[in-house]
């Protein structure tokens, strides 16, 4: 997969992710997560909370509104990087302003890039019901970074 997104830009990868050319991160897979659309600064991804995703309050785990929301902050940020380049979170910061169960159903979580610097770039996202009800947001920032090579390379 590395070698792959090595030589594709980030939005190019995206789309073929998207279009099922490319297959997901098994991070992904493994939370029910897909990326269901990718612009140039903008990404979408969807999710459904279910029960293995439920801490002992009977509610989705903090962390699964964070993995979803660090997702989507980072991959719309990527969607600017040109073959060869990535990034890695320095920041993440996550607001839960309600409780995520699985009756909410399908959820999106919207992401778009603030800024993209030389070295830094940050990126604001939601997460939603259907309704447009706010269940998360939160904001990144992250370090552009060049790709790794050789044994190190996923």
């Amino acid at each position: 997969m590395g070698e792959i997104r090595q030589s594709l830009s980030g939005l190019d990868y995206f789309k073929k992710m998207i279009a099922g050319e490319l297959s997901p991160p098994p991070m992904l897979a493994l939370l029910g997560m897909r990326l269901v659309e990718a612009d140039e600064g903008r990404v979408v991804f969807t999710a459904t909370v279910e029960e293995p995703h439920y801490n002992g309050m009977g509610v989705a785990h903090g962390g699964f509104a964070a993995t979803l929301l660090d997702s989507a902050l980072g991959c719309c940020i990527n969607t600017l990087m040109p073959p060869g380049r990535r990034f890695t979170t320095l920041e993440l910061k996550v607001n839960l302003t309600r409780p995520l169960t699985h009756e909410v159903g399908l959820l999106r979580c919207e992401a778009k890039v603030v800024h993209l610097g030389s070295r830094t770039a940050t990126s604001e996202g939601r997460i939603i019901d259907r309704h447009g009800k706010l269940y998360a947001h939160g904001t990144t920032t992250c370090i552009v970074v060049e790709a790794p090579r050789g044994p190190l390379e996923p």
